[in-house]
């Protein structure tokens, strides 16, 4: 998708409006997806690893301890 918005950004014809309306929707659009994608990124992974059980866990002393008990 990027390398499209790219082409049209090199492309398209600047004085037609429509041209213009369009790629400006496209770019908007992805980018609220990569917006929407990322922080749901983030708030599975403090979910995941804000885990009480892990945090209180006193066997866990170096990150290796950490992934370990993830493989579990």
């Amino acid at each position: 998708m990027p390398i499209i918005l790219l082409f049209m950004l090199i492309f398209i014809d600047r004085n037609n409006k429509v041209y213009v309306g369009g790629f400006l929707l496209l770019l908007f659009l992805y980018t609220i997806i990569l917006v929407t994608r990322i922080l749901y990124a983030k708030k599975v992974w403090h979910k995941e690893f804000n885990d009480k059980d892990y945090a209180n866990d006193a066997s866990i002393i170096k990150m290796q301890d950490l992934t370990e008990k993830f493989d579990k």
